[in-house]
């Protein structure tokens, strides 16, 4: 059985899949890859190590109709291809050189959440769960036949980190299973693809401000949406920014008068702090402030503050 691939894509979630399927006797003729975002942990120069550990060869590219790419897809015999975090729409052109495809990690509970930040996206919808999932790429946006996936359960707990960690354990899975069912079928699909669905878009660093005016359950779920790999939610106290990393919800007893954004109380013990919200508390357990991270009780020292929006 042919078990040449290439690979195309950024982050974490496609070089341990690289690495899982290399071990487990795969040949990687190619990696292409492009510059990383910010919040990526693995970045371009990490590839080219790769690429060159496993001896196979290397490109930092957006451009996939490079003759020497698409020579060495045809040279090689190359049928199908893994890719994750690949910015670009990949042309049909392109798509037609692999005779099985190429098979891409999407994260989103698909038909709906195509498109860009669809796990921010999620947890800022209130979704309880998420799919990691492997399609077959077609030339329409996160459209192509479903051929293996996982669900991964989102509570009022789960940061978007954990649901990134979670799924660098499930992508190499995932996508071998993809390969093994492609290769032993050509026409296999668990879920037929539908081009109809909801539209994800990007979401940029400003767009976690939080509003204090907001309801208690929606600013938490920004915060947890914006936590770590990403730049954090944030507000401001006496024009300078506050990060906030993580945070609880608590539903007082006892109904409440205070302005959205007011510190209602510092716990010097614990070094937590509570803001009101319109409707609830949000117990604040990490900020940052100037790069320092701390604990809330160590720099705020009165309820005669507010954060505003």
């Amino acid at each position: 059985m042919n078990n040449t691939l290439i690979a195309i894509g950024r982050s974490k979630l496609l070089y341990d899949s690289i690495i899982y399927l290399k071990n487990n006797g795969y040949i990687f003729k190619a990696i292409i890859t492009d510059k990383a975002y910010g919040e990526y942990d693995i970045k371009e120069d990490d590839f080219e190590k790769l690429a060159e550990d496993i001896s196979a060869r290397f490109y930092l590219t957006n451009n996939l109709s490079l003759h020497n790419i698409k020579q060495l897809i045809i040279n090689e015999n190359i049928d199908l291809a893994i890719s994750a975090n690949w910015k670009y729409i990949f042309e049909s052109s392109f798509l037609d050189l692999f005779r099985n495809g190429i098979l891409n990690l999407h994260l989103g509970n698909l038909p709906n959440y195509k498109g860009n930040a669809t796990v921010n996206w999620a947890i800022i919808n209130g979704e309880t769960y998420i799919y990691a999932s492997i399609l077959k790429m077609t030339i329409d946006l996160d459209a192509g036949d479903i051929i293996s996936k996982a669900k991964i359960e989102i509570t009022e707990n789960t940061y978007i980190g954990d649901i990134l960690d979670k799924v660098k354990e499930l992508a190499p899975i995932l996508f071998e299973e993809a390969i093994t069912k492609i290769r032993e079928n050509p026409n296999y699909f668990l879920e037929a693809g539908i081009k109809r669905g909801l539209r994800c878009y990007p979401r940029l660093p400003e767009y976690s401000q939080i509003n204090w005016m907001d309801s208690g359950e929606n600013i938490h779920r920004l915060i947890r949406a914006s936590s770590r790999p990403y730049s954090g939610a944030f507000t401001f106290l006496d024009n300078k920014k506050i990060i906030i990393w993580r945070a609880n919800i608590v539903r007082p007893e006892n109904s409440f008068l205070a302005v959205p954004g007011h510190i209602v109380e510092i716990d010097k013990e614990s070094g937590l702090i509570f803001v009101a919200c319109k409707d609830v508390f949000l117990e604040v357990t990490e900020i940052e402030v100037e790069n320092d991270i701390l604990k809330p009780a160590s720099f705020l020292k009165s309820i005669r503050l507010r954060f505003r929006s």
